[in-house]
């Protein structure tokens, strides 16, 4: 009889573990390494999370996130990386490159999704975009630098000189820099390259590019993305029209930009992180995603443009959307 009972026990608690549609109760850990508070990344954390919840994954219920976030100090990164790799998760979500290199360096086993990553390859965190061949897949926030310098071309008027500035450090920036470069050499333009290794170098940067170009360029560069109120005193006192490399950075202080919308891409991430989860695709065989650099959208600051006293042109107020806060 008691066996009896075991068997009956044990059947009941099969029975409540699954939902009425055959579904999962039973709880799955992510853990999450967010290189740095800026809000590109926060809004791309924020589209996964609802990409879970949409799809019955709620926090507190059936999921547990580990969210760890070092603000960008390396030997922290490290340590963070390791202990979300301890904890066991079923997955793990790499916020920004410098996210992705250090869990790299940590497990060969564990699904790691990254998301706000320009080029995967170029870094070393996959064998190609179309065959990642490892642990290691994601989302790419690259949006190609042809229509960047083409929105500096819609800006400025016979541009000859185009200023760069951008983190030494940043792999990510790095790579985006060699693209506007070589993009740059196509249209004749000469570059005036900048580079910080710390944020106490960006006022010295910005002073130097005092009529000395037609326009500046900043990629998607994650210290100097939380550092656009610096860049944009000089800029608006000294009429520098800067086009950066994402929509927050425009909503804090850049002029325009062209690009990917960072809640999107992290939701995209988020139904991929579902796929994987549910051993609906192999994370070594699930391509990079990119968004469509045809549906890119225009984004501008419309304060901005009147504290320089510049007038965008039409082209930009009809089709963009205005950042202003």
């Amino acid at each position: 009889m008691k066996k009896l009972w075991i068997v009956l026990l044990a059947l009941v608690l099969v029975a409540c573990s699954a939902t009425s549609d055959g579904e999962t109760n039973e709880m799955t850990k992510i853990g999450v390494l967010q290189l740095m508070d800026h809000e590109a990344l926060n809004n791309t954390y924020e589209g996964f999370m609802d990409a879970l919840k949409d799809n019955g994954y709620v926090e507190g219920e059936n999921l547990e996130i580990e969210f760890q976030n070092p603000n960008n100090d390396k030997s922290s990164l490290a340590t963070m990386a390791q202990q979300i790799v301890n904890s066991d998760p079923d997955l793990i979500l790499a916020i920004g490159t410098g996210s992705a290199q250090a869990l790299q360096q940590e497990t060969a086993e564990i699904p790691i999704l990254g998301t706000a990553i320009t080029d995967y390859v170029e870094v070393g965190l996959v064998s190609s975009n179309e065959n990642p061949g490892g642990n290691i897949s994601g989302s790419s926030d690259f949006c190609d630098m042809e229509i960047q310098m083409d929105l500096i071309e819609e800006l400025v008027s016979d541009v000859k000189r185009v200023g760069l500035l951008y983190t030494s450090s940043e792999q990510n920036s790095i790579v985006q820099a060699q693209q506007m470069k070589e993009e740059c050499a196509k249209r004749g333009w000469e570059v005036v390259e900048k580079t910080i290794s710390d944020l106490t170098m960006v006022n010295d940067a910005m002073t130097a590019f005092i009529g000395d170009v037609d326009a500046l360029y900043i990629p998607t560069d994650n210290p100097l993305a939380s550092s656009m109120a610096s860049v944009e005193t000089i800029a608006s006192e000294n009429k520098i029209v800067t086009v950066v490399g994402c929509d927050t950075m425009v909503a804090d202080g850049g002029l325009a930009s062209i690009g990917v919308n960072y809640y999107d891409l992290g939701y995209e991430t988020g139904l991929n992180a579902i796929k994987v989860l549910k051993g609906e695709v192999n994370i070594s065989e699930l391509p990079i995603y990119f968004m469509d650099s045809d549906t890119a959208t225009v984004y501008y600051n419309s304060l901005i443009a009147e504290r320089m006293g510049y007038e965008l042109p039409s082209s930009i107020l009809e089709n963009g959307q205005d950042m202003a806060q």
